[in-house]
């Protein structure tokens, strides 16, 4: 469950909540990598987001400092899931990870999220939960981690 205003969002406020993960002249912030999947009939068919965690980020969540980097966004199409491409994206993800000298990948995701299984699939243990408020929609979101993120960046994860 998605609180209703946020699943029915204008292309302009999701333009908007984007934007603040860009500098003023468009890039990326540091620390920040986005790849993306696309096919040649249907354009792009998902993307991952991989950010450097700030120190504030988890300091009040019982997650030990070996957690330096953080799967932030992952989103497939729905015709495109169960074929490949989220793996193959997280492994993406995770090789960056590693080049950045990473041994660790921290993912968060809403305890509603049907799709947190994949991540158990791919070897993520639960480390912790916390309260999250989603404009007023409360709920809880489960902290997973990979312990050692080489496998996933040898795609087998």
């Amino acid at each position: 469950m998605v609180p209703e205003e946020c699943l029915e969002w204008t292309p302009e406020q999701s333009a908007h909540n984007w934007k603040r993960n860009f500098s003023e002249t468009g890039q990326l912030k540091e620390g920040e990598y986005i790849y993306v999947a696309e096919n040649s009939e249907d354009g792009v068919v998902g993307f991952a987001m991989l950010e450097e965690i700030r120190p504030t980020d988890t300091a009040s969540l019982p997650i030990d400092k070996k957690y330096s980097h953080e799967l932030v966004v992952l989103q497939v199409a729905p015709n495109w899931q169960r074929q490949g491409v989220g793996r193959l994206l997280v492994s993406h993800v995770a090789t960056k990870a590693k080049e950045l000298g990473a041994t660790h990948l921290l993912v968060r995701v809403l305890i509603e999220n049907p799709n947190k299984v994949f991540y158990k699939r791919l070897g993520a243990v639960q480390l912790a939960t916390q309260p999250y408020d989603w404009d007023g929609y409360k709920t809880t979101e489960l902290i997973y981690g990979w312990e050692n993120i080489m496998q996933l960046a040898n795609g087998y994860g």
